[in-house]
């Protein structure tokens, strides 16, 4: 049985993401697809990318002299979780697609090549979909279900020359939203307060809010956004006032959920808010 050896991988990360996932499915291109099966080459699944293989008795004869823009491999990647968008930065409008080059790639010094110069994926990445550049990687099937980034390695670029496989990578950012936690309570809302144990966030007591079936909410907001993660590590806790000190009512409060996220306005901008119902 012939020996293979790695000629490159791709992953994308996510920085909502706190634990091993795989909310992110890696496809070739059509056109790719049927270069690799002409050669010959393997293409396994990873974690959120693949990883492409190359018989090692004939890795010299693919690879050397390669000229820049003679080999190029072309892969989309499809988001699993239908709420995606709702925790993912960059937001890209619905015409455009984020479209990442191996030639533009930053080394880092760990030998792994970064898709972007920051430190996430961001805007300037994007690209019309009807632009030839990224027209060209693209279906018509791929207009109903949008990849959420197409990947360009140009074999030339970091593959050809070395024995190793070149390994790259993108990660994308979480959005960040404000926590509004709302009470059922008939309290004196001057009363009640919820606390930040690692003393990071503080939370502003708001009007109380009347529900249908007369009953009283009492609404507290945080001072700043949270990012959003896939498990959160705060530690909110809601407590009552008196002349005798603090009573911890709960003592560990939910977090949020990007399920419930809604928009409103605060002072001149638009801002994601993140709804807590306590029971």
């Amino acid at each position: 049985m012939s020996a293979y050896s790695p000629l490159f991988s791709v992953s994308v990360d996510h920085a909502f993401w706190t634990q091993p996932t795989s909310e992110l499915t890696c496809a070739p291109t059509l056109e790719t697809a049927e270069w690799i099966r002409r050669r010959d080459l393997l293409v396994r699944p990873q974690r959120n990318g693949i990883v492409v293989f190359c018989e090692s008795a004939r890795r010299e004869l693919l690879l050397n002299g390669l000229e820049p823009g003679s080999a190029l491999l072309a892969f989309k990647w499809f988001a699993n979780d239908p709420l995606f968008s709702r925790y993912t930065l960059p937001v890209i409008e619905t015409n455009q697609m984020l479209y990442l080059r191996s030639k533009n790639s930053m080394h880092e010094n760990d030998g792994r090549h970064r898709l972007h110069t920051g430190e996430h994926l961001d805007n300037s990445l994007a690209q019309p979909m009807t632009a030839p550049i990224l027209a060209r990687h693209l279906e018509r099937h791929d207009m109903l279900r949008k990849p959420v980034c197409v990947v360009e390695i140009d074999l030339a670029d970091h593959v050809a020359g070395q024995t190793a496989g070149a390994d790259y990578y993108a990660r994308f950012s979480a959005r960040k939203s404000f926590w509004k936690y709302y009470f059922v309570s008939d309290a004196n809302a001057a009363d009640m307060v919820v606390v930040d144990l690692d003393e990071t966030v503080r939370f502003a007591t708001a009007e109380p809010e009347q529900w249908p079936g007369n009953r009283r909410a009492l609404v507290f907001i945080s001072d700043r956004e949270i990012e959003m993660q896939q498990r959160y590590a705060q530690r909110f806790q809601l407590r009552e006032r008196s002349k005798m000190g603090e009573r911890v009512l709960i003592r560990r409060l939910p977090n949020a959920d990007v399920h419930k996220v809604t928009q409103e306005i605060v002072g001149s901008r638009t801002v994601l808010v993140s709804e807590i119902f306590i029971n």
